[in-house]
């Protein structure tokens, strides 16, 4: 057994990805099925340049999307700090945006926070989404890019006012970015929260490209925002060093950092069965790719 794999789908409609239309997301739906994937990850911010773009895309293809678990995210404008984003008016809104666009009526299966809102009272946060379950918009809601320190005090009001806990915490996690393992891991199993692991590639950088000089063009280009973000991100030399290292031993093995990379975070790292991983991709092929590698094993 392995973590289960979610399909991130921040790229529909996303410049740069074959998926622009709803023919091409149908066809990515049916290999997802054929794969054995049943879960998308979406939100109301995605594409970040095209908010709704990516719901309203999984809305046009609802033949086939209906049949997927579909968990989404509360709206942030990115222009701020995230203040107001979850009070319960925005928390509301936001959700009737999304299962408008996604015509999902029924709901959703986890509504995320996508990040976290320093103005807005944490009670009015979380009674803004167990009012979302009881009303069966969402069957339990979730947090993505929280402080440790700022969940911690959710779970205790969570008890101390019996209001439903979150279920799933979005988090980076991958074979260079394990601090995640030290405070926030045993938080999470202490509370049954489960883990969702995003960047498991660290956004390309564990593929060599930067590395080895090869990163032009890539979401890791010099002129690219994301890039510059990453390479400040990862760019410290013993980081950079390690990589290296990293990059020459696998290919060494006749095997690609890539490759290593997702076999490590599905077979080798502190995962359970229980958690999940998210994985995107820009074309088919990549998501059969990495599919691959998973099922390879350890």
């Amino acid at each position: 057994m392995a973590p289960q794999i979610v399909f991130g789908t921040a790229g529909l409609g996303m410049d740069g990805t074959a998926f622009q239309d709803p023919e091409s997301v149908t066809s990515l739906l049916q290999t997802l099925q054929k794969l054995g994937i049943s879960r998308l990850d979406t939100g109301a911010r995605y594409p970040p340049l095209q908010p709704g773009l990516s719901e309203e895309l999984l809305g046009q293809t609802k033949d086939l999307s209906g049949g997927f678990i579909i968990d989404t995210k509360v709206y942030t404008d990115t222009r701020t700090d995230g203040s107001g984003d979850l009070t319960s008016d925005a928390i509301s809104k936001s959700v009737d945006g999304s299962l408008t666009r996604l015509q999902r009526p029924q709901g959703v299966n986890v509504l995320y926070i996508h990040r976290g809102d320093p103005a807005t009272p944490l009670e009015e946060q979380i009674q803004g989404f167990n009012e979302q379950i009881l009303k069966g918009r969402c069957n339990s809601w979730g947090v993505s890019n929280v402080q440790p320190e700022v969940l911690e005090q959710m779970l205790q009001l969570c008890e101390q006012n019996k209001w439903q806990k979150p279920s799933y915490y979005q988090g980076t996690y991958n074979v260079i970015s394990r601090g995640t393992e030290t405070k926030l891991f045993p938080l999470l199993r202490a509370h049954d929260v489960k883990f969702v692991a995003f960047w498991a590639l660290a956004s390309g950088f564990l593929t060599g490209k930067l590395v080895n000089g090869q990163h032009a063009g890539t979401r890791l280009a010099d002129d690219s925002p994301l890039g510059q973000h990453f390479q400040k991100m990862y760019g410290s030399p013993d980081v950079l060093e390690a990589t290296r290292h990293f990059d020459r031993e696998t290919r060494a093995r006749g095997l690609s950092p890539l490759e290593v990379a997702i076999r490590w975070v599905f077979h080798h790292s502190r995962l359970t069965d229980d958690d999940c991983v998210l994985l995107g991709a820009s074309s088919e092929s990549q998501i059969m790719e990495t599919v691959g590698f998973v099922r390879k094993g350890p």
